[in-house]
């Protein structure tokens, strides 16, 4: 930097100098050429006064001559018209050579001889007056002619000296021009030049300077921009472990599901966001959660190959113009439309469990994709564990080859169900039902075939029902039927039902069809009885239907 200010002030002192120096030079070539132009108008008017003696003292001698010639007045006023003016001429010259002592030698001398010949020519005269035309010729010798001669070569000394001084003069003029225009043609565009180089170098100076404080500036804002990004991740951090700490107490998907909904509106402000979880049946990704608004819409049901996210396993970045790398489950962008969009896959130990789309016209957002990405891992290992939970549930529940609940699960709802309708004065019946011959069945098909016809039966029953009636498999080839708000009559009407079902009922198994069944079953409706009597007087009417035939259903206190 100071080198730089160093050689800008060089480069202003040298412009300066050349300036200044052009400025002296061209004061000095005008002085000289003025002086110059003086002394040239000086010497032509030295050469104007020499010729002009010459041409008034020839015209004084012609004037003689016309008068001695003609004896006319006319020439005499006329000759002494021009004598009259030979003396101012002549001192006007005088004047005019006074600073050359050579030349005012020759003025001097050609004034004796101007004085010489005047004095001829009145002589002349006097003798023409006297005795004509002939004295006065006699009068004129060699003396006259040699006095007007020297005149005559006096006055070319004279203007010859003049010539060479004017042809000096001219030449120092000449000299004085070409100085002026060397200055004009070279120093003046030298110092443009410089003062050029010099404003270019300031003017880059000036720009650098302006980029320094450009590039300091937009550090200044980066710095800003990173300490408010490093503030926001702090606090995503933050969000993200209070997050944690609820999703591990979340006792359902849909609350865990409405935490991250409500978390990722925090950290993506202005964003839009659907959640999908994959069914258990794996064919496609329903929508469980939408926040905010998207700015390329997704469709409700996904099938699993039409998003990358899930195809690839990892974060997969959607672009609005770019048809070939998009998830097929997004709509057609508008045209012109410009947004992040954002595909996040939920896994788990290995496991899709579904996938999280966000959207937004911020593009902030890929910044905090790490959180999402961590929003979004911590949803996935909770939706999982939710799933297992719900699994072992469902296990500790249901029988896994009928799909019923079983009979812890019958213990407990038939003591609850009960209860509430013993409470609430409302009917309550148990249908208690075994498959005729199952034994007999089943060693003739084996177990495998049992297994079908049992698992056959247990969706019939599923499909029969009513949404608050309660299927459980009791053991082996019983099941029970748990009839809240039923009475005796309903319950013997929909047993009625069932057999007529069962009767019908069909099973396709390695590639044959299973030969029809039937089955029996025994009715009781709750009084004051415990549970444990309820399911005794619900056995006892089913044995008696099998002693009395099998294929129907019989009322417990019913007359055989």
């Amino acid at each position: 930097m100071r080198k730089a200010n160093i050689t800008n002030w060089a480069g202003l002192l040298v412009a300066a100098t050349i300036f200044v120096g052009v400025g002296a030079g061209v004061l000095w070539g005008v002085q000289r050429f003025i002086a110059d132009a003086r002394y040239v108008s000086h010497t032509n008017e030295v050469i104007a006064s020499v010729d002009a003696f010459e041409a008034r003292l020839r015209d004084a001698e012609s004037a003689q001559r016309g008068y001695l010639l003609t004896s006319d007045v006319d020439y005499l006023v006329a000759y002494r018209s021009n004598h009259e003016q030979l003396q101012p001429l002549l001192d006007r010259l005088h004047t005019l050579v006074a600073d050359n002592p050579a030349q005012r030698a020759r003025v001097e001398q050609m004034q004796q001889l101007e004085t010489q010949r005047l004095e001829q020519i009145r002589g002349n005269l006097e003798r023409y007056r006297r005795g004509g035309l002939e004295e006065a010729r006699a009068g004129i010798d060699d003396e006259v002619l040699a006095v007007s001669s020297q005149i005559r070569l006096m006055a070319q000394q004279l203007i010859a000296t003049e010539r060479q001084l004017l042809a000096r003069r001219d030449q120092s003029s000449q000299r004085s021009a070409l100085t002026l225009r060397v200055l004009a043609v070279i120093g003046i565009p030298l110092g443009i030049v410089l003062l050029g180089l010099v404003y270019l170098r300031l003017l880059g100076e000036m720009r650098r300077r302006s980029r320094a404080e450009q590039r300091n500036k937009e550090a200044a804002a980066r710095l800003q921009q990173s300490l408010a990004e490093s503030e926001r991740h702090r606090s995503g951090l933050a969000e993200l472990t209070r997050y944690a700490g609820l999703l591990q107490n979340s006792h359902n998907a849909d609350e865990a599901v409405a935490l991250t909904t409500q978390l990722l509106s925090r950290l993506l402000p202005g964003s839009g966001g659907t959640v999908y979880r994959i069914r258990a049946s794996r064919d496609y990704a329903e929508q469980l959660a939408v926040w905010g608004t998207h700015v390329v819409d997704s469709q409700a049901l996904v099938p699993p190959e039409h998003c990358w996210a899930l195809r690839r396993g990892q974060i997969h970045l959607n672009s609005a113009d770019e048809v070939a790398a998009r998830c097929q489950h997004l709509a057609a962008a508008e045209p012109g439309s410009a947004g992040q969009l954002a595909c996040i896959p939920l896994t788990a130990q290995g496991v899709q469990v579904g996938f999280v789309y966000i959207s937004s016209t911020d593009p902030a957002l890929m910044r905090r994709m790490e959180l999402v990405h961590a929003a979004a891992e911590q949803l996935s290992m909770t939706l999982h564990t939710i799933s297992l939970q719900e699994k072992l549930r469902v296990q500790s529940i249901r029988d896994p080859l009928t799909g019923l609940f079983n009979r812890r699960y019958l213990e407990e709802s038939l003591v609850r169900e009960l209860a509430r309708c013993q409470r609430r004065g409302l009917p309550f019946s148990v249908l208690m039902l075994d498959v005729d011959h199952f034994k007999t069945f089943n060693d003739t098909h084996g177990h495998p075939g049992g297994d079908a016809l049992l698992a056959a039966l247990g969706k019939l029953l599923q499909a029969q029902l009513r949404t608050e009636d309660i299927a459980c498999r009791y053991g082996g080839e019983e099941f029970t039927v748990l009839l809240p708000e039923a009475s005796v009559e309903q319950a013997s009407a929909r047993a009625a039902q069932l057999l007529d079902a069962i009767r019908a009922l069909r099973v396709e198994h390695m590639g044959h069809e299973l030969p029809a069944i039937t089955a029996s079953i025994g009715i009781a409706a709750a009084g004051r009885d415990s549970a444990e009597q309820l399911l005794q007087r619900a056995d006892q009417a089913l044995y008696r239907a099998k002693r009395q035939g099998r294929d129907r259903a019989l009322v417990d206190g019913q007359e055989d």
